[in-house]
């Protein structure tokens, strides 16, 4: 039983269907995850609908392709990356762990970043985000490993989107990753799948307060 959510009603509804397709139970959930007030909306939803909520991956943020060089770097480009990277993490892993910690235990899946593990021309505000939800998933995995939490991160590496591909398609963007990227090229959203699955699963039973980096090398050189 999976509540997809995205700010996107269209894009959340064609996600949801695609679950059902496949025999799975599954509901649709707009809402802003930058707002606690729609979290918590969004949260009531899928308790309701499925009894409660044992895994949250929170997958919401990205950088947008937003590549500003710190000097230009405006308030409203920091707080735009802060809030939809950072904050939406917070709230969405403070409202379902809540409920998780009442239930008896749970795990949550929080997306990433290699640039928080290395930083890149451009993307502070970024790396400052993604740097943030790093150490945030090491503190709610001291503090919630009493309470049966397990919490983990997946840092993707440069993954092909329909938002970044216009910044990955610059010549000096390809160059750059060809350059720093083992593997030579840059991922597809599929290759991040195994690592959320492991992560979310019992599987992982053992494992909480750590970040699996799924980025063809780059964050070894």
């Amino acid at each position: 039983m999976v509540a997809c959510v995205d700010v996107a009603e269209v894009a959340v509804e064609e996600v949801a269907s695609s679950i059902v397709a496949t025999g799975t139970e599954a509901i649709s959930v707009v809402a802003d995850v930058t707002d606690l007030e729609q979290v918590e909306r969004m949260h009531a939803t899928a308790s309701d609908a499925f009894g409660g909520v044992d895994l949250l991956v929170a997958n919401a943020g990205g950088s947008r392709g937003e590549m500003i060089p710190f000097l230009e770097l405006e308030p409203q480009d920091w707080r735009g990356m802060i809030d939809r990277n950072l904050t939406s993490v917070y709230y969405c892993s403070l409202v379902c762990a809540r409920q998780m910690a009442v239930n008896g235990g749970g795990a949550i899946v929080v997306t990433s970043s290699q640039l928080s593990e290395v930083a890149r021309p451009g993307m502070g505000h970024y790396a400052a985000a993604k740097g943030g939800v790093r150490q945030l998933v090491k503190a709610m995995a001291v503090d919630l490993a009493p309470h049966g939490i397990r919490v983990n991160a997946m840092a993707p590496g440069p993954t092909l989107t329909t938002g970044n591909r216009a910044m990955f398609e610059r010549p000096d963007v390809a160059e750059a990753n060809r350059r720093t990227i083992p593997l030579g090229r840059v991922a597809n959203p599929e290759e991040m799948v195994g690592a959320v699955v492991y992560l979310a699963s019992n599987e992982a039973s053992f494992t909480t307060g750590t970040t699996i980096f799924v980025d063809g090398g780059y964050t070894i050189l």
